[in-house]
């Protein structure tokens, strides 16, 4: 992984989307000169966090996602084949990550999973699959599913994620430079134009916008 400026990169496995910049964030790093800082979050707290809902959680965005999802994949050259189950448990497989946070293998094993997940197919609810890609990854697989219920573990993932919610992550894949956030796979060339000096915020036009009234306010978050 290429060393440069650090980028928070918050992503929690269960989102397609999180696959998909997980799967492009090493070249990424090597193009941009990047140093990921890997946050596995819990995207269910963030949108609880948030008031907001997960779009396949909406019958009317359910059908449209997954083509999304199809069309998205396609496009930068993935396989799919989608989890057995959607939304599923994610817990585990996000403990797993921070279990070797401090390895310099963190980001290939936050990747691994998610495309275990969404390339290949396999359930991360499965203790078998998280060991299977742990042990792939060239780290210690042993007594996976006891070191991963450890306190310091859940705590570490709880932190992660209230960490995010502070800083306003509402969403994943969500990439924090210098405070600034960048909401998206999609969004990752808006995060190259700004780790290369090639965009820039006027504070002035978003402070007016901002301060404008909202006529209407409807009921609903989704």
């Amino acid at each position: 992984m290429a060393e440069g400026r650090a980028v928070l990169l918050h992503f929690d496995v269960v989102s397609p989307y999180s696959w998909m910049a997980l799967m492009q964030a090493e070249r990424f790093a090597e193009t941009h000169r990047v140093r990921w800082i890997v946050r596995p979050v819990v995207y269910g707290a963030l949108l609880g966090a948030t008031g907001l809902v997960g779009p396949v959680e909406v019958p009317a965005k359910r059908r449209y996602t997954f083509l999304d999802v199809q069309r998205s994949a396609r496009r930068i050259g993935l396989r799919l084949a989608g989890p057995p189950a959607h939304p599923f448990r994610s817990i585990e497989a996000l403990r797993t990550i921070c279990l070797f946070a401090d390895d310099s293998r963190v980001l290939v094993l936050a990747t691994n999973l998610a495309d275990a997940a969404w390339g290949e197919g396999r359930s991360l609810n499965d203790l078998g699959v998280l060991i299977d890609v742990v042990g792939r990854t060239g780290l210690d697989a042993s007594d996976l599913g006891a070191r991963i219920t450890d306190e310091r573990i859940k705590s570490h993932l709880r932190r992660n994620t209230d960490d995010a919610v502070a800083l306003g992550v509402f969403g994943v894949p969500t990439f924090a430079l210098d405070g600034e956030l960048f909401w998206g796979h999609d969004r990752m060339d808006h995060l190259a134009d700004r780790l290369a000096g090639r965009s820039s915020i006027d504070e002035e036009l978003l402070e007016r916008m901002l301060g404008r009234p909202q006529v209407v306010r409807r009921r609903g978050t989704s």
